[in-house]
């Protein structure tokens, strides 16, 4: 299945260390503990492929939740095992190629470590940027009038009324709205409504302003109706609680206030360190490299070298953009998609990008990998293909 093994060739560098035992039989194992799998004396236990799932985003992952996708996530944890284990005998720890790419990867782990340490976790707002968005906010932060009530629905008038004689006389109206309900959701529930304004959304309901401006004329503890909604029955409905409106203080939305300021703050910080970097160890641009870039290959090769997730994205686009017939070009534009999608959280553009990626490159190998990308982020569920 392609997207299966696209996904375990990117996650290939995680699946080569599932731990060890002392056999060298390579057959999947039942009844043995922990242990699912061996191969060349190793072992691949339960939690080895739970760790390894969890290294594989989450709208991917959703893929190896049932039995079937965690097997066919075994199978081809054995596959790289089977890789490894060729590569390490063909002595590939010693090939210069191998060693340059080791030495990148130790150079992108100590980067990201080094951003989280020293500058994600150093980032925060200061106290006059929180207070300076509250103030520029304050009707964000305002709490309209809001009630708690309880719903039942008859199918007609009728049998709404004859309820609400039920409740007058001493009946429980919670128990008859989880018994006497037409709205099975509501029945389920024992008509609990929630919160909700004058203007909102009602469960069950939808938003109806001549249904909830008459529930809001009633106290705590009355009963109104019944109602008529239309297309749906007649209601009766008893409200529980009433909240007037209000507005909320800073105390009380600072943590929410400094998770919206953060990702700005965050960017500022880094920009701000990245110059004093740049002074610190006498960065200086002698030509424009991007002008006197030669080839494709280089233009990828920037781009996988730079950190920042929006410059390798503009990497991306002026390789399409100047080699669109180039072997890279295709990767290229996939790439633009996957780094929206998977670093930026941006799906929108990561749509976009992969939509433009079909147009262009419709015979490209990672065609069926960016109709994939597209389903899975419009939200569509596929079964795994067998």
């Amino acid at each position: 299945m392609r997207k299966l093994l696209l996904i375990m060739m990117l996650a290939l560098p995680l699946l080569v260390a599932c731990g060890g035992s002392e056999d060298g039989d390579s057959s999947t194992v039942e009844g043995a503990g922990d242990v699912l799998a061996t191969i060349a004396g190793k072992d691949i236990t339960r939690a080895d492929l739970d760790a390894e799932l969890e290294k594989i985003p989450p709208f991917q992952r959703q893929e190896f939740e049932t039995p079937k996708g965690r097997a066919q996530f075994l199978e081809r944890m054995l596959d790289m095992e089977a890789l490894y284990s060729a590569a390490s005998e063909a002595g590939m720890e010693k090939d210069q190629d191998v060693l340059d790419e080791i030495e990148y990867a130790r150079r992108q782990i100590m980067m990201k470590h080094f951003y989280k340490k020293h500058i994600e976790e150093m980032a925060a707002p200061e106290e006059d940027q929180i207070t300076g968005y509250y103030e520029n906010n304050l009707e964000q932060f305002a709490e309209k009038d809001k009630v708690k009530a309880r719903m039942i629905l008859a199918e007609n008038a009728a049998k709404a009324e004859a309820l609400r004689v039920r409740i007058q006389g001493g009946e429980d109206f919670v128990e008859l709205a989880g018994t006497e309900n037409l709205d099975g959701s509501l029945k389920n529930e024992k008509g609990d409504l929630g919160w909700f304004t004058q203007d909102g959304y009602v469960r069950s309901v939808g938003v109806n302003k001549e249904f909830t401006a008459k529930v809001f004329q009633l106290n705590s503890g009355d009963v109104g109706g019944p109602y008529e909604i239309k297309d749906k029955g007649w209601a009766l409905v008893k409200v529980e609680e009433k909240q007037a409106a209000y507005q909320k203080d800073l105390d009380e939305v600072r943590e929410e206030i400094e998770r919206r300021l953060l990702p700005q703050v965050r960017e500022e910080f880094y920009k701000k360190r990245l110059r004093e970097l740049r002074e610190q160890y006498g960065a200086t641009v002698v030509s424009d490299a991007l002008d006197e870039i030669g080839s494709p290959e280089e233009l990828f090769q920037l781009a996988q070298d730079t950190r920042d997730p929006q410059e390798r994205i503009g990497f991306y686009k002026k390789l399409v953009e100047k080699f669109g017939d180039s072997e890279q070009a295709d990767r290229a534009q996939f790439m633009i998609g996957f780094v929206y999608s998977e670093e930026l959280q941006d799906s929108t553009n990561a749509k976009a990008s992969f939509e433009d990626f079909l147009t262009l490159y419709p015979n490209s190998d990672l065609a069926k990998d960016a109709e994939y990308m597209i389903r899975a982020l419009s939200g569509e569920v596929q079964e795994l293909e067998p």
